[in-house]
């Protein structure tokens, strides 16, 4: 009997590696580009879908955006609207 995966066990799958000093190097890109002021933990998602290699990284980070938008304090449509923003900025789409 051999053993049994889940995809829950594999999370290298949907997590790209990204190096700890380019999350300041990437605020202050946004800052000097766009204007933009985000903390680590909003950068930290940008970053991760940029140099991830899987096929639905800007919805996915759309998706994080979203839910920790409004954990700050954001209304729903507002942090929606800033999220599409952001990923437009980054993404170049």
């Amino acid at each position: 009997m051999g053993r049994k995966y889940r995809a829950s066990q594999l999370p290298s799958v949907q997590r790209a590696y990204v190096p700890y000093v380019l999350i300041p190097l990437w605020q202050m890109k946004l800052r000097e580009r766009y204007g933009i002021e985000v903390d680590r933990d909003i950068a930290r998602i940008l970053v991760e879908a940029r140099y991830s290699e899987t096929t639905w990284k800007w919805q996915r980070a759309l998706k994080k955006l979203v839910s920790e938008l409004s954990k700050k304090g954001l209304s729903r449509d507002h942090a929606v609207s800033l999220a599409r923003a952001l990923v437009k900025a980054v993404g170049g789409q």
